[in-house]
């Protein structure tokens, strides 16, 4: 059984996950287009904003310096949780927790509704005439958030919610005196499907000075041309298992009401 089927959270720090795909520039594509593709998604996301460009940005964009670059842009829910983003050569759909009360709808949710923004997408390209999607890699990002409180009060308690942090790198981080934590290692996902960048870092929050501990789970694939839910859902499986791995059993069941099924 695959860690989706085992494990379950009633309440997960997740903040934000990704489900993203990389593909050759749409090179047509212009701001115009963007204005109809709006229009199939406007009923979800009344909101849009224009964003800068994310590496790797498209060529296209600047090769004519008469021209100014394409923006990625940002089609915005309502509530302001599900975020979709366009640009010549990449489409995102996030999920975030805007709010205390706001619950973490579940990855099917997400990935779901991710495979329906994209089929928008791949619709909207076929009745302007711009081509079809050729992929170069996909992208699946957990963000997690662990406030002082949830079974650590300073640094040197980083050892009380990571008890296997050690396990993935040659050198212990911790120490009497740790001020600040910024560490990442990269790990293969199973049968090559790509590679697995784990981050730790602390920080504050900014609306009400909250310290936490954030985690950061980003995948990327080595093989686009397999299918994509499969590598989706298998990229998920190693993130859930690798952090319930790294996080203490004890701070897992306590805090966010850890469940083996």
């Amino acid at each position: 059984m695959t860690a989706q089927a085992t494990i379950k959270y009633e309440n997960p720090p997740i903040d934000e996950i990704v489900c993203g795909i990389r593909f050759d520039s749409i090179k047509q594509l212009q701001s115009g287009h963007v204005g109809i593709l709006w229009q199939k998604l406007r009923p979800d996301f009344p909101k849009i904003e224009d964003q800068i460009l994310v590496n790797p940005v498209p060529k296209e964009d600047f090769e004519n310096p008469k021209k100014p670059p394409l923006p990625r842009v940002w089609f915005i829910h309502e509530k302001e949780n599900d975020l979709v983003q366009l640009q010549r050569n990449r489409f995102l759909h996030n999920w975030r927790k805007r709010r205390p009360e706001d619950e973490y709808p579940g990855y099917v949710r997400v990935i779901d509704n991710f495979e329906k923004y994209l089929s928008y997408l791949q619709e909207f390209l076929a009745e302007e005439n711009l081509g079809g999607l050729v992929a170069q890699q996909y992208e699946l990002t957990y963000i997690d958030l662990i406030p002082k409180g949830n079974g650590w009060e300073n640094l040197r308690d980083l050892g009380k919610v990571f008890p296997n942090l050690e396990s993935l790198t040659s050198q212990s981080i911790f120490s009497t005196d740790i001020k600040d934590i910024n560490w990442q290692t990269v790990l293969g996902l199973p049968n090559d499907l790509g590679q697995l960048r784990v981050a730790l870092r602390n920080g504050t929050r900014v609306s009400d000075n909250q310290l936490f501990l954030h985690t950061e789970f980003n995948a990327h694939s080595n093989q686009p041309y397999q299918p994509m839910r499969a590598w989706f859902d298998a990229a998920h499986d190693t993130i859930i298992k690798v952090f319930s791995t790294l996080v203490s059993d004890e701070v897992q069941e306590k805090y966010w009401g850890r469940q083996s099924c």
